[in-house]
């Protein structure tokens, strides 16, 4: 006796769900539309793989805040816990949820590369681990193009944990072994052509510069018009890529540094050192790099009518030009830097007596190493230098170069 009126509310409820399936309909063809006008994608809209309709519909609102919120508690939790997987699982939906919360990025990538790494005894497990933070922060890099910081990010984990860590020897062989191409590539910004390289330092390097570039493009990390529709969760201002920030600008100069460094030694187990021009050439790219970080003009912080060059610093004639107020910056941020050892010694390490003299060096570690402390003659009538032999003509050498370069002798590095 009652069908009538349960057929009444069925052709209200289908009617509801038609209505409901009609917008999701143009709310999808809008979503695909802006997506293709902005070069966005899936995850970049904040969508997620579940699939599920009933989810993507309520988190349209402010529930996706909200859900965001819980999860990153919950990672909290899971990374005290040390429960790594779950964790991972955990900031991966975060990260869907919000994929302009560059704290997740930021977080994440370290807790990979730094945290979780550490826990593994095996080098060959721990580069698992590093290559899998640096993933996610490129990663976070392609969904939020305009930032710098996460640019900056993936440039120290490339530079700083692949190459500074305990095992840094056999880290940077498993990186030189690394066959995988798209993890040692990168755009470089100014040309726009991908570059491939076997040094992690290198690779830092183009990062680095990187985001030094998109720093010089804007400074701001929404800069196009179609990402002003886009809003971060954490939008306080930039940490890394300030126009300001004095350390930002000089990683590019300490990447180059610090791969032309590792050239005179074996920093790549099983890798022969290399000398003579090629590393002078690589030191002289580095004094290129110093010289350019010099050159850029900062408005004095007290004054920011006045500009500033810390090259200025290495210039008397220059320096004696200068206001007190600019004299007082370009010195103290010259001294911030360490500028005039950095660049000082770039120019002494690409001289061929820098050179020669870190080849003896080298010589008369192995020669130490192998328990061989004066000269000897081998089975074949040749001369083998011994540690001694090599270190005292290194000293001569390097006693030489040094009286040409004040600025590297007096620092206390060098002593």
């Amino acid at each position: 006796m009652k069908t009538a009126p349960n057929r009444n509310y069925q052709v209200v409820y289908a009617i509801g769900i038609l209505v409901i399936f009609v917008a999701m309909a143009f709310y999808t063809r809008d979503l695909e539309q802006r997506k293709q006008r902005q070069k966005l994608g899936e995850a970049t809209l904040g969508q997620i793989d579940t699939g599920s309709f009933m989810l993507k519909l309520a988190l349209l609102g402010g529930a996706r805040g909200v859900a965001a919120n819980v999860l990153w508690l919950r990672a909290e939790d899971l990374k005290k816990a040390h429960e790594w997987d779950r964790l991972k699982a955990t900031v991966d939906l975060i990260t869907k949820l919000q994929p302009h919360f560059l704290s997740v990025w930021t977080f994440q990538g370290w807790n990979l590369a730094y945290n979780v790494s550490v826990e593994w005894d095996a080098p060959e497990d721990k580069y698992e681990w590093i290559k899998q933070g640096i993933k996610f922060l490129k990663d976070g890099v392609r969904k939020n193009e305009t930032s710098p910081d996460l640019m900056w990010d993936t440039a120290w984990t490339y530079y700083h944990k692949i190459g500074f860590a305990d095992e840094a020897v056999i880290l940077r062989r498993l990186f030189y072994d690394d066959d995988d191409e798209p993890f040692k590539t990168y755009i470089d910004a100014r040309t726009g052509i991908a570059q491939t390289k076997d040094d992690n330092f290198l690779l830092g390097y183009g990062w680095f510069t990187n985001a030094v570039e998109k720093v010089d493009q804007g400074s701001a990390r929404l800069v196009t018009e179609f990402s002003k529709a886009v809003e971060y969760v954490d939008k306080p201002t930039q940490h890394k890529g300030r126009p300001g920030d004095l350390h930002f600008r000089t990683m590019p100069a300490h990447a180059q540094t610090r791969y032309a460094s590792g050239l005179e030694k074996e920093s790549i187990m099983g890798v022969p050192a290399k000398f003579g021009e090629v590393a002078s050439i690589e030191w002289g790219k580095a004094l290129q790099e110093w010289n350019q970080f010099g050159q850029y003009t900062w408005p004095a912080f007290s004054d920011p009518d006045q500009m500033v060059r810390i090259d200025d610093s290495t210039n008397m004639e220059a320096f004696s030009k200068l206001t007190d107020v600019q004299k007082y910056w370009t010195e103290r941020w010259a001294n911030d830097t360490n500028y005039r050892y950095w660049k000082d010694r770039s120019a002494a390490e690409m001289e061929k007596d820098g050179v020669t003299a870190r080849q003896f060096f080298y010589e008369g570690t192995k020669a130490l190493k192998a328990g061989r402390f004066v000269s000897e003659t081998d089975k074949n009538g040749n001369l083998r230098r011994g540690a001694i032999e090599n270190y005292a003509e290194g000293l001569k050498v390097w006693e030489r170069l040094l009286s040409r370069h004040n600025a590297y002798l007096n620092d206390q590095l060098n002593m």
